[in-house]
C-alpha cells in the first residue's frame, strides 16, 4: 500500500496526443462552461412522473434535488435524475418528480436565480442514473498562449484516433481529497453512516486504478492497438466480448465500432485473457491489497472503454486569445479529459480565487 500512501499527482496521466498546444484560463466565469444533457428516450406525455428540463447555475445536482423536494413536498425517493453535473457551470439537465396522478404544479413558480424550468412534461417512469445519451458542451478558454496550428492538428488527430477516456478531476475531489479519504477508509476498515458518500469515495479509488491502467497502456503504445484477450465494448453500449483474434476484429476497431476497455477493479472473474490479462495484472500488481479491500466491500469489477470520440466539434476564435470549443460526448465521458489533451488548463478556483494548473 506504500505506493498509494504517498501524495498522488492525479493530473499527469499520459496524453494520447503528446505535447499540448499551449495553455489557457478555464472556468474564469460561470458562462465559460455550458453543458446540456440529452436523454435516450422521449417523454411519454402521460404518467405520474413530471420530467423537468432545468437550467442550474453555480449549484450542484444534489441541491437542485433538495429544492425540488421542498417545493413539491415529496420524499427523496420521489426525485430522479440521469446524471450529475458540475457546480461551477451553466448546466441544463433532466429531473423527474413523482406526484399523485391528478396533482398539477405550476413549475414556473419554482424558478429563482439558481434554477429555471425550461421544459416540463409527463412520463410513466422515474428518471434513472444512466439514462443520458450524450452531453453537449460549449466551452470558453481565455488568455490562450500557444500554437494555434498545433491545436487544430491535435483536434484532427483526436477525430481519427480518439482520446483517453480518463475520469476527470471531479471524480477525485478538490486536491484529490475523495481519493485520499477513500484509501484511508479502505485501509482502516471503517464504515461511513452516509452510504452514498462511502460509495463515492470507493468509486474514486477505482477510478484512480482505471486511469493508471489506461495511462500505462498509452505509455506502452497499446492505446491504438487490439491485444489478444482484450475485452471490447460496442460503440454506444456497455455490451461487449473478448477478442481472441485481434487481426479479425481490427477492421471494426478502425471503424470505431468497438473499443478496448480497462478495469474498475472489484469482485468477479476477469473478462480479459491472454496478453491483455497479463498486462493488466502486471500494472495492478502493486495495488493487490487495495483491490482485495474493494472486493471485501462487495464491489464488482466493471469495465470502461479506454477511448472516446467527440462529435460535432467546432472551434471558433473570438480573438487571438479567446476561443470557443463546442462538442458532444457520450455519457460518462469528462469534458476536462478532452480539453487536457489540447491545452494546460489554468483553473480559477472559485473558493480561493487562485490559479491551479491541470
Amino acid at each position: 500500500m506504500d505506493k498509494l500512501s504517498a501524495p498522488i499527482e492525479l493530473y499527469e496521466w499520459t496524453r494520447t496526443t503528446g505535447q499540448v498546444a499551449g495553455r489557457a484560463n478555464f472556468r474564469q466565469k460561470i458562462e465559460d462552461f455550458v453543458v446540456e444533457e440529452s436523454l435516450r428516450f422521449e417523454p411519454s406525455g402521460k404518467g405520474s412522473h413530471h420530467l423537468l428540463f432545468i437550467e442550474k447555475r453555480n449549484i450542484n445536482t444534489d441541491i437542485v434535488c433538495h429544492k425540488l423536494r421542498r417545493f413539491a413536498q415529496v420524499k427523496p425517493v420521489d426525485i430522479g435524475y440521469a446524471g450529475k453535473k458540475d457546480r461551477f457551470a451553466i448546466a441544463r439537465q433532466w429531473f423527474s418528480v413523482q406526484l399523485p396522478l391528478l396533482k398539477e404544479i405550476d413549475w414556473q413558480v419554482f424558478n429563482d436565480d439558481e434554477v429555471q424550468v425550461l421544459q416540463a412534461s409527463r412520463h410513466d417512469k422515474k428518471l434513472r442514473i444512466g439514462a443520458v445519451k450524450s452531453n453537449q458542451f460549449q466551452i470558453i478558454l481565455r488568455n490562450f498562449q500557444g500554437d494555434k496550428n498545433l491545436l487544430q492538428t491535435k483536434l484532427k488527430q483526436i477525430e481519427v484516433e480518439g482520446f483517453a477516456n480518463y475520469f476527470g478531476e471531479q471524480r477525485f475531489g478538490y486536491n484529490g481529497d475523495n481519493l485520499t479519504r477513500g484509501i484511508d477508509l479502505l485501509t482502516s476498515g471503517k464504515k461511513l453512516k452516509n452510504r452514498n458518500l462511502q460509495g463515492l469515495l470507493f468509486s474514486s479509488v477505482r477510478s484512480f486504478l482505471f486511469n493508471h491502467v489506461l495511462s500505462e497502456r498509452i505509455e506502452q503504445d497499446y492505446f491504438d492497438q487490439l491485444l489478444s484477450g482484450d475485452y471490447v465494448q460496442l460503440d454506444g453500449s456497455e455490451s461487449g466480448f473478448m477478442v481472441e483474434e485481434p487481426e479479425k476484429e481490427w477492421p471494426r476497431f478502425q471503424q470505431k465500432d468497438i473499443h478496448p476497455t480497462a478495469p474498475m477493479p472489484g469482485r468477479g472473474k476477469d473478462s480479459t485473457g491472454n496478453d491483455a490479462l497479463a498486462f493488466e495484472q502486471e500494472i495492478l500488481l502493486p495495488y493487490q491489497e487495495l483491490i482485495a479491500r474493494l472486493e471485501s466491500k462487495g464491489l464488482n469489477t466493471e469495465r470502461r472503454a479506454i477511448r472516446i470520440f467527440p462529435k460535432n466539434v467546432k472551434l471558433n476564435w473570438h480573438n487571438d486569445q479567446l476561443l470557443e470549443l463546442c462538442f458532444s460526448l457520450p455519457k460518462g465521458a469528462f469534458a476536462t479529459s478532452f480539453l487536457r489533451e489540447l491545452v494546460d488548463l489554468q483553473i480559477v478556483r472559485n473558493d480561493e480565487n487562485t490559479l491551479k494548473q491541470r
